[in-house]
C-alpha cells in the first residue's frame, strides 16, 4: 500500500502508481494528503473504483465527500488492520488464519512469551489478580508454573494433552486475553458453556480451521458488500455476485477438489476409494443433486394427481429498499437503504413464516419446493411450487399475497412485481415450472443462456459463490417426509420383512419411486412425529480398541446416523468401519 512520505517524493518526480497518479496534482497539498489518507488502507482495485467515481462528481466538494462517505461504509465493513484485505484472494485469507492460529497456540504454550503474564501482573492488586470485568481472582499466573510446564510441553505432540497441564484457574486467564485479541478482529470469540468448556474454546482459537471459517466468511462478506457498495453487482458489470467472489469460489472448489482426491478411506475389507470417488457418488455431486431433487419434485407431481390436488407456482421478491441498482441500466437505485443480500434473505424468511403461520391458523396444508436464487444485483427472490386441495388454492394465493405486500405495499409496482402467481396447468408437466430453476442453481447444464443472455454454467458458477458468500440455503423441501430416512433406505438392499411398510418404502426407494415413498410414510399430511421410518442414531465406536469417538474440541460423545428405526427395531445401514488414509 501507499507510504505517505514516498508518495510526496513520487509526486516531486519520482514515478507514482498508476492508479493513483493522475490524480495527485503534486501542487494542493492538502488535497493530496486527503486522498492518501482515504485511500492507502485499500487495495488498488478499490482505490481505481473510488477515485473513478469520485472524479465523475460535478464540483471537488462532491467529490470529496463521496470520496469520505465510501471510504467511511467501507472501513465499516472490516476492522482497520484488515482493510488491505478488500478483494484479496482466498490465499491471503488462508494465510491470516494461520498468522491467528499460530499467534494463539503461542500464547496458550508460553503466554509469559507474548508478555501475557506483564499484562497481568500489572493489574494485580493487593496480591490478587483483576480480571478484564472487574473480578479478583486469587493465584495468579506465576513465571515458575509456565516456564515449569512449557518445558514438559516441548515434547508433547498434540494440542489436546498441552491443555490438560494447566490448571482451570490458568486457563481461564489466557482464555481471557485471547478473547480479547479475537474481539480485534470483529469476531465473536468461543463461549463457554455447560457444553463448551474453557479448554475447548482454547483447542478452537488454537485451530486453523476455526479461523478459516469465521475469516473467509467475514471477508468475503465484507468483499461483496463493497462491491455492492460501488455499485460493481449489477447486470451491466459483474451480475449476481463480484468477480472477487467468484474467483475465490472457484479457487477454493478446486483445492477441495484436489484435498479429495489425495485422501483416501479403507474400510474393514480392505477396500480402498478415494474420497472424491465417494462424493461423486452422494449429492455433493451436482449431477446426482440435480436428479435427486427433479424426481422428487416429480414424486410430489405425481401425487398432486392422485390425490386430485392443485399446483400453484408462486415467485416473491423483496421491496425496492433492498435492491442496489436497477435491472435494466444497472443504475444506482435511489430507493435502497443499505440493506445487503443476507438481510434480503431473512426478511424473506419473516415473510414466510408469516405465511406458514397464518396456514396453520386456517387449517391449509401445503407441499412442494422452494428454490432460492439472486437477481442481477444479487438480491435473493424466492420461486415456490405448491400443491394442495382445489378448495384451498384462492386462500393460499390471498395469503401469501397479504403477507408479501405487507412491508411497503403501496409503493410504486408492488402489486405487479412483489408477488407473482401462475395456476399450474394439469395438462402440462407441473415439475417444468421448477425444474429451469433448479438446473440454472446447480449447474446450468441444458439450458443455454439466462434472461439477460449470459451463458448458463457461467451464470450457475457465479450463483453458487453467490450462495456460498451468503450462507444462503438454496432449495428446501416443503412437506412430505424425510430425504435422509429415503437415502438410508437406498443402502438396505435386501428385503428384510416383505409386505412391510418397511420393505415397501425400502423398494420405492430403491427405485427412486418418491410417490411410492410418501405413500408407505403414512401420506403427504401425517406428521413427522407419526412417520413409521425414522433414524437411528449411534455412538462411533473402534471396535479394534473399544474406545467411542468424541468431538475434538470438546471431548463430547459423537453419535452418527447408522440406520433406521422401524417398530422399535434398530436396522443398520452403515455396517463398515473406515479409517482416512493421505497419500503424500
Amino acid at each position: 500500500m501507499f507510504n505517505k512520505s514516498k508518495i510526496v517524493s513520487c509526486i516531486e518526480g519520482a514515478v507514482v502508481h498508476e492508479v493513483i497518479a493522475p490524480y495527485l496534482t503534486g501542487t494542493d497539498k492538502l488535497n493530496d494528503d486527503f486522498l492518501i489518507q482515504r485511500l492507502s488502507m485499500f487495495s488498488y482495485s478499490i482505490q481505481a473504483i473510488i477515485l473513478k467515481n469520485g472524479f465523475d462528481q460535478k464540483t471537488v466538494k462532491e467529490r470529496n465527500i463521496y470520496i469520505r462517505k465510501s471510504t467511511d461504509d467501507l472501513y465499516a465493513l472490516l476492522p482497520k488492520k484488515l482493510s488491505h484485505l478488500f478483494f484479496s484472494h482466498d490465499n491471503n485469507i488462508q494465510t491470516l488464519a494461520k498468522e491467528c492460529s499460530t499467534y494463539c497456540r503461542k500464547v496458550i504454550i508460553d503466554p509469559q512469551n507474548e508478555t501475557f503474564l506483564t499484562l497481568q501482573h500489572d493489574k494485580t492488586v493487593n496480591g490478587k489478580n483483576r480480571t478484564k470485568t472487574g473480578d479478583i481472582r486469587t493465584n495468579p499466573l506465576s513465571k515458575n508454573s509456565v516456564n515449569e510446564k512449557s518445558r514438559s510441553l516441548n515434547s508433547v505432540n498434540g494440542i489436546s494433552t498441552l491443555y490438560k497441564n494447566f490448571t482451570q484457574e490458568e486457563r481461564s486467564l489466557v482464555y481471557e486475553y485471547l478473547a480479547r485479541y479475537v474481539t480485534t478482529f470483529n469476531i465473536e470469540p468461543p463461549k463457554s458453556t455447560n457444553i463448551i468448556k474453557v479448554s475447548g474454546c482454547l483447542k478452537r482459537l488454537a485451530d486453523n480451521r476455526w479461523w478459516l471459517r469465521r475469516i473467509r466468511t467475514m471477508i468475503n462478506q465484507a468483499n461483496e458488500k463493497a462491491a455492492i457498495l460501488l455499485n460493481l453487482v449489477n447486470s451491466k458489470k459483474q451480475i449476481y455476485s463480484s468477480d472477487i467472489t467468484t474467483k475465490n469460489r472457484l479457487t477454493q472448489i478446486a483445492r477441495n477438489e484436489q484435498l479429495l482426491s489425495s485422501h483416501y478411506i479403507i474400510n474393514d475389507e480392505g477396500q480402498r476409494f478415494s474420497l472424491k470417488e465417494i462424493s461423486d457418488m452422494n449429492v455433493s455431486n451436482p449431477e446426482v443433486k440435480k436428479a435427486e431433487l427433479i424426481n422428487r419434485c416429480r414424486g410430489f407431481e405425481d401425487l398432486s394427481m392422485e390425490l386430485g390436488h392443485d399446483g400453484l407456482f408462486v415467485t416473491i421478491t423483496c421491496p425496492s429498499k433492498f435492491h442496489r441498482a436497477y435491472s435494466k441500466s444497472g443504475a444506482k437505485n435511489p430507493k435502497w437503504d443499505g440493506s445487503m443480500p443476507d438481510e434480503a434473505q431473512r426478511y424473506l424468511n419473516k415473510v414466510w413464516s408469516r405465511i406458514r403461520a397464518e396456514l396453520k391458523r386456517k387449517n391449509i396444508s401445503i407441499y412442494g419446493f422452494r428454490v432460492v436464487e439472486p437477481q442481477h444485483d444479487g438480491t435473493p427472490h424466492w420461486h415456490c411450487l405448491f400443491f394442495t386441495e382445489p378448495n384451498n388454492l384462492k386462500s393460499l394465493e390471498q395469503i401469501i399475497r397479504f403477507y408479501s405486500l405487507q412491508e411497503d405495499g403501496d409503493e410504486k409496482g408492488a402489486l405487479e412485481n412483489r408477488c407473482d402467481f401462475k395456476k399450474v396447468d394439469p395438462k402440462k408437466n407441473a415439475t417444468g415450472y421448477i425444474m429451469k430453476y433448479i438446473v440454472k442453481n446447480i449447474d446450468g447444464k441444458g439450458l443455454v443462456k439466462d434472461k439477460f443472455g449470459n451463458d448458463s454454467i457461467t451464470t450457475a458458477i457465479r450463483i453458487n459463490a453467490w450462495a456460498s458468500c451468503w450462507c444462503i440455503r438454496q432449495f428446501q423441501q416443503i412437506g412430505g417426509a424425510s430425504v435422509s430416512v429415503w437415502r438410508e433406505l437406498r443402502r438396505l438392499k435386501a428385503s428384510i420383512f416383505p409386505d412391510s411398510i418397511l420393505e415397501k418404502a425400502r423398494v420405492a426407494a430403491d427405485t427412486s419411486n418418491w410417490n411410492g415413498y410418501i405413500k408407505a410414510m403414512g401420506g403427504i399430511f401425517t406428521p413427522t412425529r407419526n412417520h413409521p421410518i425414522k433414524l437411528h442414531y449411534d455412538v462411533n465406536i473402534n471396535f479394534d480398541t473399544g474406545e467411542c469417538s468424541q468431538s475434538y474440541y470438546d471431548g463430547e460423545l459423537v453419535t452418527k446416523v447408522k440406520g433406521l428405526i422401524f417398530e422399535g427395531k434398530a436396522f443398520i445401514t452403515r455396517t463398515m468401519s473406515w479409517r482416512l488414509q493421505r497419500v503424500s
